[in-house]
């Protein structure tokens, strides 16, 4: 079904194709122009909150940021800097576009200076209703794809370091993580340990509940061990049911307790699946930074966790210090 035509003062509504509405603050010092525009926007579906000065527009702009800000020269001639900067500075309002309402006498340099401040567009007297209706919806079509240019760089951005199941790091960016870790170790000449830890069984758990059982204790253990680990800890996935702990300013001492906690929390999980409570456990292996590589470093912890296996499971495992520390 075709939308019909809406028609003002002869102009063909621009919202064809383009069903959202724009929410408009518009500033301007002369109420006839104001009741104009409002009416011309309105009428095309725009909602429009007319104000007749600067302030007051910044003001509604940070209360509830709109998608175009409409303002005429004449209000911000001194204070157009000001203007933008209180807009552009705003956590919200920044991404509002502005449009100045401009003479006939704007010239290039003047222009170019509004548009590298922040400035969106201009609309240049006469303005037609056809013009400034174009403009409005150009200006908040620009807006909502800037808005979804965020979105975008956050889900890539997320694929590229996150994993998706567990919401954690995943593998290349916790061993980046670890890397740095090691660099700050290093220059600020502090103490750090890793920890690897393994879900117990995990694969008998995929064999006899199914994959989604598996991915509900992969979740679930990944959220236990998130929440009692410290702000300055990081945590990522390895892969399969492996994760990897980095903590900052510990110690053989220090790590030893953190670690055995970590178990123990994971230990007191029950994880509901379809009627059934799944009992969990990991096994732990961790090892303190001696001056090592990464690949060395994760190495000692690994073998620590081999040994927690061996030893029977559930159990923490820390790596002996090595004969001749290196630095």
């Amino acid at each position: 079904m075709i939308a019909p035509k809406h028609r003002f003062g002869g102009v063909r509504s621009l919202t064809h194709g383009y069903s959202r509405d724009v929410q408009v603050v518009l500033a301007h010092a002369d109420p006839g122009v104001r009741r104009r525009f409002t009416r011309v926007l309105s009428h095309v579906g725009h909602h429009v909150e007319a104000v007749d000065a600067v302030d007051a527009a910044i003001e509604r702009c940070r209360e509830r940021p709109p998608d175009v800000v409409l303002v005429d020269v004449a209000l911000c001639r001194d204070d157009e800097q000001e203007l933008l900067a209180a807009l552009k500075g705003d956590a919200q309002a920044y991404r509002s576009a502005v449009v100045l309402l401009e003479r006939p006498d704007l010239d290039l340099d003047t222009a170019v200076t509004a548009l590298r401040r922040g400035v969106q567009d201009f609309l240049v007297e006469p303005i037609g209703d056809a013009e400034l209706v174009a403009r409005v919806e150009a200006a908040g079509r620009t807006k909502v794809l800037q808005e979804e240019l965020v979105v975008q760089s956050a889900r890539l951005e997320a694929m590229l370091f996150e994993d998706p199941l567990t919401g954690l790091s995943n593998r290349r960016f916790i061993l980046t993580q670890l890397a740095g870790a090691i660099s700050a170790a290093r220059r600020h000449e502090r103490p750090l340990t890793i920890a690897i830890i393994d879900i117990d069984h995990f694969k008998a758990v995929n064999d006899e509940h199914g994959h989604a059982a598996g991915d509900r204790v992969l979740a679930d253990v990944a959220s236990a061990l998130r929440e009692h680990m410290r702000a300055e800890d990081q945590l990522g996935r390895l892969g399969g049911e492996e994760f990897l702990a980095l903590v900052p300013d510990a110690d053989a001492h220090v790590a030893a307790a953190a670690v055995e906690k970590l178990r123990a929390e994971v230990a007191a999980l029950a994880v509901e699946h379809d009627g059934a409570v799944l009992a969990v456990t990991v096994s732990i292996g961790w090892a303190t930074w001696e001056g090592e590589s990464a690949e060395e470093l994760m190495r000692r912890a690994d073998e620590a966790l081999y040994e927690a296996k061996r030893s029977g499971r559930d159990r923490v495992e820390g790596a002996p210090a090595t004969v001749q520390r290196r630095i």
